[in-house]
């Protein structure tokens, strides 16, 4: 991260420093202004998820034409426990190795066997693998200006990420980080046509949340189906 000194008054260069800061002699008002690229914003993200062992949010996941809505737990390493107001009593559930969706309506419950073509802005958005396969995967820049935009009633930087190499999944994303590196929102456009997005809202950190909420129950009522394509 860089840093530029912009003299709004009785300017005279003094010269550039090594950290690209401009210095002014008798300036009345010195403002000082972060130069910041994609790599210190992907390195704040890393720094971030590293430094957190679990977390709570509230979310609001747009599939299409369809809307969810509900919480989100998180808890490392790749736990992950989303429990639905909308639709009601849905959950998604996985351990990092297996993905449960639960669907009481239908009485069914998919079990997704975890893999390199699994691809869902839920999974690459919510955990520190996720985010580690974003890096490997695809290309950062910002979308527009480098400097942080408005984002609801906070600040955040807005990155646009390219698949480095053709391959399932998302071929553009959009995201938003915050100014402390959480992310905000994600957004992409699935093989298939359908607009995702996925907002993270009331983020709690570090609530020490018990491993036995991740550990998912098939209720007896329910048809287990294995390792079909869920467009989730």
């Amino acid at each position: 991260m860089f840093k530029i000194l912009l003299i709004t008054a009785g300017i005279l260069t003094a010269g550039i420093s090594f950290s690209a800061s401009l210095f002014a002699q008798d300036a009345d008002t010195v403002e000082i202004i972060d130069i910041v690229t994609v790599n210190d914003v992907k390195q704040l993200m890393a720094d971030t998820f590293e430094n957190v062992e679990d977390y709570i949010a509230d979310i609001d996941w747009i599939n299409g034409s369809a809307t969810y809505r509900g919480t989100i737990y998180y808890k490392k390493a790749n736990k992950v426990l989303v429990e639905f107001e909308e639709p009601e009593d849905q959950i998604i559930s996985t351990d990092g190795v297996f993905l449960y969706i639960y669907i009481p309506y239908l009485k069914v419950v998919v079990q997704q066997s975890l893999g390199v073509d699994t691809e869902s802005t839920l999974l690459t958005s919510t955990s520190e693998t996720g985010l580690t396969k974003l890096f490997d995967e695809y290309s950062f820049t910002f979308y527009g200006s480098s400097s942080l935009q408005p984002f609801g009633n906070t600040m955040a930087y807005h990155l646009k990420l390219n698949q480095k190499r053709p391959k399932v999944g998302f071929r553009q994303m959009d995201m938003w980080v915050s100014r402390n590196g959480y992310i905000l929102q994600s957004n992409g456009t699935s093989p298939n046509g359908l607009d995702v997005s996925l907002t993270f809202t009331n983020i709690r950190i570090n609530t020490e949340l018990p491993d036995y909420i991740f550990e998912f129950e098939v209720p007896t009522d329910a048809q287990i189906i294995r390792n079909i394509i869920v467009p989730f």
